[in-house]
């Protein structure tokens, strides 16, 4: 169901506003309100602080009293059960060990013990130093042969030599029936324990527990004795509540204080049969139980409640009184206040001219008729006053509106951004242009702070920038050149512009006046061509650099291995002159053979490296098998070779470059990689060739914010591909990453002409 009340129906509770209530009531009301609160205010807390005192002392008195009841009844209590013990004892030490042996003897001492003494226990036995009954009366209540060895008062007076109680069992249909269990040591002639003496009283003994029955706490308290090992009730003023049992640990507080902490103070609790009560306890000092005197709140409580109540009227007939008399005081002398009133009303209302209103009183109220009355003759003088300057302002604004119309159509006109700030430097005027670089509408920044067109990083040196520019006197200056000054746009872009700034007006009207132009493009155009003129320089540098070392390696090469070679295979040809022959000119010939094969390999491997014939005669797919697999044996490398010969050949520029960057790539896996396997695949279709250079080496971060110098030939390699890829028509694509290897595509397309027909 919907807790929205219906359209057009009031709700039935509605909280006021307290503020609007009381800036709606009359001075007289809230004058009244206030003192009545505070006097009532004062009466009440008076009389709740006697009541709380008045509380407190009867509380106390009464849980002294309380007090005293649980401990007299405790005493007496005690007193009983220590009589019953030393008549226990008394008895035991008439049992001599040759009467013990003899069950009749042990019965008729005990017999005759009870005739000669005053108390009479309901049964009598005796036991040996194992448990079990041995003799006792009357005989239809002892069972002889049978055990308490199982018992705990059995076996704490076994153990300690000291008398002890048994707690009887909770939950009896016949609370008569129940009884106490004392025991008490017999001992030999040597003082050692060879058995017990027990004796049975019933709870309702008039020299037990039967004294409470007629025991009250008041008109309807209560005692209480309870076992606290075993929250057993073991005797109580009303006889229903005898061997039952309480709440356990946890459910009520003060009992587990009592019982665990030994608390004997007052408390308020709920108590087991759920009245709200004040207790007091106390712990009898033979047998550790707890008597606890307990008295309903209701009935506890019933002077002081009857106190309060009559504290409470008082308290509300004395603040009724004060409200009716400062009422009528009140109203008596706000009355030529309420009657002034009215007749300002009426002139705000236009019911009548405004006038001097008479004064009758020379107290405050009079005063303040006074004070209106001349606020009404300056009124006539302002009225005049006013009325002309609102014809001359008038007259001034036509003015400036015809002034401004003209102006905007100027500032919206103009290419540039112009945009205007006062002198707290909050944006007063905005033109279209200016709206295209920051991309905010005027809408948008018209009354904003400049602040919001700057990065945050410049606007506290902007702003010093501009007050010193307003303190200088200069009217006109020029900023911005390129990279001194940027902007920020509404998406959080930053870019660079150039400003010029004009001041006209004087202070606290100061206009300033700046003339934007983005130079973004210009810019990234400037920056694109120091990049790639950069580069180029690198390259240049670089290329010089591998032409030189190529150089060398070729010049060593022909004069340390060529030319030793050669000096050989001379050497051979003289041996094979003077030895010609014999066996071993034919051995001379055979090195010599070896020697020229070695110098044809080294030739063909010089050659291969500067542009392999076989690329020319047999095309790009056999010469990519041959470099690939002697550079894979070279390298050790595991490779993977994917380059099917094509029926028709790319052209030879396109060739020439693919295989120059193949040639590149894997002279990168050889110095930088670290790869164990290459994977190397050239295809060829109609118009297109692809390249694909992978290894599973260390890769790379290729990313634009690596620092230029570093791994510079690897990027000037890189950069090199990419150059001789776009000369012959192709692009490149580089994917690596650090750890996972590195991928090198190429791919070359080429206009095919259609085919002729037949």
């Amino acid at each position: 169901m919907s807790e929205v009340p219906a359209q057009g129906r009031k709700p039935l509770l509605r909280i006021p506003d307290i503020a609007a209530a009381l800036a709606a009531m009359s001075l007289k009301t809230r004058v009244v309100l206030l003192v009545v609160s505070m006097t009532v205010l004062g009466v009440w807390a008076l009389a709740l602080g006697i009541t709380q005192v008045l509380e407190r002392d009867l509380t106390r008195l009464l849980s002294e009293n309380f007090a005293t009841e649980a401990k007299n009844v405790a005493d007496d209590l005690d007193r009983d059960i220590r009589l019953e013990i030393d008549a226990l004892q008394r008895l035991a030490s008439t049992l001599k060990p040759d009467v013990l042996r003899d069950a009749g003897k042990a019965e008729r001492a005990m017999d005759q013990f009870a005739d000669a003494s005053a108390i009479t226990f309901a049964s009598c036995f005796v036991t040996d130093r194992e448990g079990r009954i041995t003799a006792g009366y009357p005989e239809q209540d002892v069972r002889v042969g049978s055990s308490i060895q199982n018992t705990a008062y059995f076996r704490s007076v076994i153990a300690s030599g000291a008398p002890a109680i048994d707690t009887p069992a909770a939950g009896r249909a016949d609370i008569k029936s129940a009884k106490v269990s004392i025991a008490v040591p017999l001992r030999d002639g040597a003082g050692a324990i060879v058995g017990t003496l027990v004796g049975t009283l019933p709870l309702s003994n008039p020299m037990l527990f039967g004294q409470l029955e007629n025991q009250k706490l008041g008109r309807t308290g209560w005692f209480l004795v309870v076992s606290p090992k075993d929250r057993v009730i073991l005797g109580a003023t009303h006889q229903n509540r005898i061997l039952t049992t309480l709440p356990g640990h946890g459910g009520i507080r003060l009992l587990d204080r009592r019982f665990e902490e030994g608390f004997e103070g007052p408390g308020i609790t709920v108590g087991s049969n759920g009245i709200e009560v004040l207790s007091v306890g106390h712990r009898m000092a033979s047998t550790g139980w707890f008597v606890i005197a307990s008295n309903p709140i209701a009935e506890a409580w019933e002077p002081i409640n009857d106190l309060k109540r009559w504290i409470y009227g008082m308290a509300f007939l004395i603040s009724l009184g004060g409200v009716l008399v400062l009422r009528f005081f009140l109203g008596r002398q706000f009355a030529p206040l309420k009657q002034a009133t009215a007749v300002i009303r009426r002139m705000t209302d236009g019911e009548s001219a405004l006038a001097a209103i008479p004064v009758t009183r020379s107290d405050e109220i009079g005063e303040l008729i006074s004070n209106f009355n001349r606020l009404v003759g300056q009124r006539a003088q302002l009225d005049a006053r006013l009325h002309d300057e609102i014809a001359e302002r008038k007259q001034m604004n036509q003015t400036l509106q015809e002034r401004t119309d003209r102006l905007d159509g100027i500032y919206r006109s103009v290419g540039e951004g112009i945009l205007s700030t006062d002198i707290e430097q909050r944006i007063v005027l905005y033109n279209d242009a200016a709206q295209r670089i920051f991309g905010y509408a005027a809408s948008d920044v018209i009354g904003q702070p400049l602040d919001m067109l700057l990065p945050r990083r410049l606007r506290t040196r902007h702003g010093k920038h501009f007050v010193n520019f307003a303190a200088g006197g200069q009217s006109t200056r020029a900023m911005g050149r390129y990279g001194l000054i940027h902007g920020l746009r509404a998406n959080g872009e930053e870019f660079p512009l150039e400003a010029s700034v004009s001041q006209s007006g004087t202070a606290p009207n100061q206009l300033f006046t700046v003339i934007l132009h983005d130079i973004t493009e210009r810019l990234q155009a400037e920056q694109e061509r120091e990049r790639l003129t950069g580069q180029l320089e690198l390259l240049s540098e670089h290329l010089a650099a591998a032409r030189d070392a190529e150089r060398g390696k070729i010049a060593h090469e022909l004069h340390e291995d060529l030319a030793q070679e050669l000096m050989t295979l001379k050497l051979y040809f003289q041996l094979l002159k003077v030895e010609s022959g014999n066996q071993q000119a034919d051995q001379h010939r055979k090195d010599a053979l070896t020697v020229v094969a070695h110098a044809t390999e080294r030739i063909r491997r010089m050659v291969m490296n500067l542009e392999p014939q076989e690329l020319t005669t047999f095309g790009l797919q056999s010469a990519v098998n041959s470099y690939c697999r002697e550079q894979a044996t070279t390298a050790d490398w595991i490779l993977h070779i994917d380059a099917p010969r094509s029926d028709v050949r790319a052209p030879c520029l396109v060739e020439k470059a693919c295989f120059q960057i193949l040639q590149e790539g894997l002279n990168n896996v050889l110095r930088h990689a670290k790869a164990t396997q290459v994977w190397v695949a050239v295809h060829q279709v109609a118009g297109e060739l692809e390249l694909v250079l992978r290894d599973d080496g260390i890769g790379f971060d290729h990313t634009p914010t690596d620092e230029r110098r570093k791994r510079v030939d690897s990027k000037l390699g890189l950069f090199g591909m990419q150059r001789r890829a776009t000369q012959a028509g192709g692009s490149i694509t580089i994917e690596s990453r650090v750890g996972a290897g590195t991928e090198l595509r190429a791919v070359f397309s080429w206009p095919v002409a259609a085919a002729k027909p037949d």
